[in-house]
């Protein structure tokens, strides 16, 4: 499960994941709203205006389940993260407790992603792989192990 999809910052928005979901939204809040604050010392008034991430954050937080308020975070935070070393690092880290959090509770993990599928229908469950081959042309032969029982629908 990707943290950044948009169907899982709207079901995290949405509060989705119980204790979990909820520690993972103030994270990530946390992370987003954190980059602008300013220096100790700074006068006040002098903060940064938000970005587009904390402002598509806002957006979110005032409609959460919204697939294209979560679609803009989504997009405004992978932004971030390419253009930003120090951010990209935190939210990897971000990432890997939200994910470590979710291991040690299958149930919310279970909860999450019920909410996940139910903004985004085609989100794809966490460990499972999926192929799409329709309208699609192959020729060739097909090897390798696990190869003996697929089927191909048109």
């Amino acid at each position: 499960m990707d943290p950044i999809s948009l169907g899982v910052l709207a079901a995290l928005a949405g509060g989705a994941g119980g204790e979990i979901g909820r520690q993972a939204w103030s994270g990530l809040t946390g992370l987003v709203r954190r980059r602008r604050d300013p220096a100790p010392g700074t006068p006040e008034g002098s903060a940064p205006e938000p970005d587009s991430a904390e402002t598509a954050l806002t957006a979110l937080e005032g409609s959460p389940g919204d697939r294209e308020r979560a679609g803009e975070l989504a997009q405004a935070l992978r932004t971030q993260v390419a253009a930003d070393e120090a951010f990209a690092r935190a939210v990897r880290v971000w990432e890997a407790m939200f994910q470590a959090s979710l291991t040690a509770d299958p149930e919310a993990a279970e909860e999450l992603e019920t909410a996940v599928r139910a903004v985004d229908p085609e989100a794809v469950a966490p460990g499972s792989v999926h192929n799409d081959f329709r309208d699609s042309t192959f020729s060739g032969p097909v090897q390798g192990s696990g190869t003996q029982h697929n089927t191909f629908n048109k």
